[in-house]
């Protein structure tokens, strides 16, 4: 079934909608915490640690939830339209400024920041899940998460090129952050509504009876193509969320170009978008998970080059080879979102039922994983090395635990992805003969 260009539009809207949230708390929430509102590193890192520990049961539980919704809007668009708006009033308090004691700012980031996730996921793994109940066709398929990548990347450089230009109208950082995320929350709501009322689920059947814990964990398990992907997509967003993390205080410290760094990260976000794009352009000439490993090489590569050749001291030159990479990211970006839609059929002619809420939480909650294990590991290594917020210049152990992070961390996260994504044997001809045997049962 062919999808028409406003449904593909809307659908990415839902993303874009999404991540103007998420990305707030990506780019900009560990470093609001150390040099705004005053945590320690370690405990703004450990916030960010036990919020994912927390995930690890409320992403599976709404995938469960959602599969066993019946409505006459479908499973997962209820959702989106009823999530959104407490999602906004979370994202705002947590970039608040509350005249507190150290250990009631750690209560307070880590109450306003675990609430925020956990009505995140009640919109982003239905979002996720629109994919394949939406289509069956793979083609379609990549063009929808194309569009969604593109939604995805708008947010952020909604986020990036506004935020911090906006925030510093105001009298100070504690004024300007609440205001400015309330607005671009605002934003992002609205889209969210125009996704549920301009996308349909077609292939998105209610159960005639609840399905089983039992049985969906069986499905789970049972899904080896699932477990490849998971883990590549685990590696992969590691590289991704170290490197959005300590982005800000890389351009201000190492590179000493804060001024600019809102158009430093619209470059970046430019770049991804284009490798998002190549994807449409070449997606037939190649299996899925082999333009999957060709974007994850690419930008590993120019991170080694990057780390052990140019160094950052020239900044057009890091600028020009770390285009590559960027381009690689959006590639890959596209394609594991892709890959993840396909298992869904798996799963379905493994155990006779489908299960695209609880797949897709599978990915919401790597995805979510790998931020707070980043956002750990970097608040670990500022402390580690004597990282004091707001310095007019930091230690060369901290400049270079920066450059480490930003660089080599993501090469190896990288790597790895590439060499699980390698050994993942479903491909399109196993995938054709799954779908077959489905549409004759």
């Amino acid at each position: 079934m062919k999808l028409s260009f406003r449904s593909k539009l809307f659908y990415g809207g839902g993303d874009y909608a999404i991540n103007i949230m998420w990305q707030l708390t990506v780019f900009y929430l560990l470093f609001f915490y150390t040099d705004i509102f005053g945590l320690s590193p370690v405990n703004a890192g450990l916030v960010f640690f036990i919020a994912k520990i927390w995930d690890a049961f409320t992403d599976p539980i709404m995938g469960y939830i959602a599969d066993n919704t019946s409505t006459r809007w479908g499973k997962f668009r209820p959702y989106i339209l009823f999530g959104s708006v407490p999602a906004l009033i979370m994202i705002i308090l947590c970039f608040t400024s509350p005249d507190l004691s150290d250990t009631g700012k750690f209560y307070w980031a880590l109450f306003t920041y675990i609430t925020f996730t956990t009505l995140y996921t009640i919109i982003a793994i239905p979002v996720g899940s629109l994919i394949p109940a939406m289509t069956q066709d793979r083609d379609e398929r990549t063009s929808l998460a194309s569009f969604r990548y593109l939604g995805a990347s708008s947010g952020s450089i909604t986020v990036a090129v506004l935020t911090l230009p906006l925030v510093g109208l105001f009298s100070s950082p504690q004024v300007g952050f609440p205001i400015v995320v309330g607005c671009l929350a605002v934003l992002g709501a609205i889209f969210a509504f125009l996704c549920f009322f301009n996308t349909k689920e077609v292939y998105s059947k209610p159960y005639e009876e609840s399905i089983g814990v039992k049985k969906v964990t069986k499905m789970v398990f049972n899904n080896y193509p699932l477990h490849f992907v998971i883990l590549a997509l685990l590696t992969t967003w590691v590289a991704n969320n170290i490197k959005q993390l300590t982005v800000v205080y890389f351009v201000k410290y190492n590179l000493q170009l804060e001024a600019y760094f809102s158009l430093i990260l619209l470059g970046v976000i430019l770049q991804i978008m284009f490798g998002a794009y190549l994807i449409n352009v070449i997606k037939h000439k190649f299996e899925k998970k082999t333009l999957f490993m060709i974007g994850t090489f690419l930008y590993v590569i120019t991170d080694l080059i990057i780390y052990y050749i140019t160094g950052y001291e020239n900044f057009w030159l890091l600028a020009f080879i770390a285009t590559f990479g960027f381009i690689g990211f959006g590639m890959a970006g596209v394609m594991a979102w892709s890959m993840i839609a396909d298992t869904i059929e798996y799963g379905e002619w493994k155990s006779g039922f489908r299960a695209e809420g609880v797949l897709n939480a599978a990915h919401v909650f790597v995805f979510k994983l790998s931020v707070g294990f980043s956002a750990w590991l970097a608040g670990v290594i500022l402390e580690s090395t004597d990282y004091v917020a707001n310095a007019s210049q930091q230690t060369p152990e901290t400049l270079n635990g920066l450059f480490v992070m930003g660089y080599i961390f993501p090469a190896v996260a990288g790597t790895i992805a590439i060499i699980v994504t390698y050994f993942n044997k479903y491909d399109s001809n196993f995938y054709e003969k799954i779908f077959t045997e489905l549409k004759q049962r």
